[in-house]
């Protein structure tokens, strides 16, 4: 799908980012995207200030060029000022690794412009998370207007999804939802429903074009099985478990590299097949289906993220695994975004879909760190980058002991000519950096890191350059 047409606003400081600001209008024009910088869009005897003013005011999205000079400008620092006051997104670009980051900004993560060879590649993430960004909006109100979602599942098969009859009556508690103050930064979590998949089980979705109950994947069984199911909030209690690469020595299902789901809960919750529960179903055996008993859910305590008191661990625990479930299998067109946990797994799941399937989704899927989706509590690989005569592995370090190893981490390399390089050790204990070598020179290879024979990292090195393309 297209990305979503945006108003931009470039600060950005004359003296050392000039070039960039310009390539980035140049670039971001290119794909239909409106842009302002100071450079050419004030016309002669109209105040300057308040054209500024009113660009920040209609910019949906303000790039902060960080450099040298915007550190040392009063402009700069009050483009950002008035950014932040008028509540607008704003995603900071580093272009020296030595510039100071302003004090206005030191809570946003930003995007690492300081390597020109890498333009192309951070360009891309940069609209991802341009694009990324749009989902946050609040919808429409849709009172009036049928839901734009159909099911592929095998018992509602052929028949397009009409909503519930109380359809209004749903949306009316949504509404009063995400207008709660308690909510704070999760004020964005009611727009959506989540579900969480491996690796494998991802690829095979986003080629098929639906999404699978766990029972058609030969995943699991029982009655449960047979529903595909969306969690209220991401970090679910069974997310926790299954998060990341276990100590091969310790049993237990991990899902080694995981992703989230995103899908548009209207949607999903207003589909005349889909159920729903006040926990884990599998436990309490009860699901429901109305806004009455819909109202009565205790989304205070569904969405409770905080520390909790004995007393109220169970039923707290209990209510994270509420969800909504939908028979057999759907389709995609309620999915809004494909949340990667780190670069190194977004460059994977690259690696394994064929072109077509990456460019059909390229636009949903982010790997976006400035919401707390994952747990990031076990080993994974959070960035790697292929180069001449070797690789550079940067691993997420597991927070407790007994979750650093061992484990059995294989590395493999193959040139364009057929050649193999492995690396293998049988009792590695994480790190968080480790450089592995191969005498590939400067041919060109394709490679993968495997975890405990499963596969934690999909990588390639071009001869040329280490963007992944």
């Amino acid at each position: 799908m297209p990305p979503t047409t945006m108003n931009i606003f470039i600060s950005y400081g004359r003296r050392d980012g000039r070039e960039l600001a310009m390539r980035l209008r140049d670039d971001l024009q290119r794909l239909g995207h409106s842009v302002w910088l100071d450079t050419n869009e004030i016309p002669g005897g109209v105040n300057w200030a308040q054209q500024i003013e009113n660009a920040i005011e209609h910019c949906d999205v303000a790039l902060a060029l960080m450099s040298h000079a915007s550190y040392e400008s009063q402009w700069c620092r009050a483009e950002q000022l008035r950014a932040i006051r008028k509540g607008k997104r704003i995603i900071p670009l580093r272009l020296q690794a030595d510039s100071e980051i302003p004090l206005t900004l030191e809570h946003l993560n930003y995007l690492d412009f300081t390597d020109s060879v890498r333009y192309d590649a951070l360009f891309r993430d940069l609209v991802s998370d341009m694009t990324s960004g749009t989902a946050f909006n609040p919808r429409e109100d849709t009172s009036t207007s049928p839901t734009p979602y159909k099911s592929n599942g095998v018992s509602i098969d052929n028949r397009n999804a009409d909503e519930k009859r109380d359809a209004a009556a749903f949306r009316k508690v949504l509404r009063d939802l995400r207008a709660e103050d308690w909510l704070g930064a999760r004020a964005w979590w009611p727009y959506f429903v989540f579900t969480y998949l491996d690796m494998p089980t991802l690829v095979e979705t986003l080629k098929q074009g639906e999404l699978r109950a766990p029972a058609f994947t030969g995943k699991a069984k029982g009655r449960w099985s047979r529903y595909v199911r969306f969690y209220f909030r991401p970090r679910t209690p069974e997310a926790f478990f299954a998060e990341g690469f276990g100590p091969v020595n310790k049993r237990g299902a991990h899902n080694g590299i995981m992703a989230y789901l995103l899908f548009d809960m209207e949607a999903v919750l207003l589909h005349t097949e889909s159920r729903f529960s006040n926990g884990n179903p599998a436990q309490t055996g009860k699901t429901y289906k109305t806004a009455s008993y819909f109202k009565e859910l205790p989304f205070d305590r569904i969405y409770h993220d905080g520390w909790f008191t004995a007393d109220e661990k169970d039923e707290i625990l209990r209510l994270r695994e509420a969800q909504v479930l939908l028979p057999e299998k759907i389709g995609l067109e309620a999915l809004q975004l494909i949340w990667m946990r780190s670069q190194g797994e977004y460059e994977t799941l690259h690696r394994l879909l064929d072109a077509k399937t990456w460019q059909r989704w390229r636009e949903k899927i982010t790997r976006r760190s400035d919401y707390h989706l994952f747990n990031n509590k076990r080993l994974f690989i959070d960035r790697a980058i292929c180069e001449a005569g070797g690789v550079w592995i940067r691993f997420n370090l597991p927070q407790r002991e007994e979750d650093r190893g061992p484990f059995v981490l294989q590395v493999v390399a193959e040139t364009e000519d057929g050649q193999k390089y492995r690396w293998q050790q049988d009792d590695f204990t994480a790190v968080r950096d480790l450089r592995v070598s191969f005498p590939t020179e400067k041919s060109p290879y394709k490679m993968q890191v495997l975890i405990n024979g499963e596969q934690a990292y999909a990588g390639r090195y071009t001869g040329k350059s280490i963007v992944l393309v």
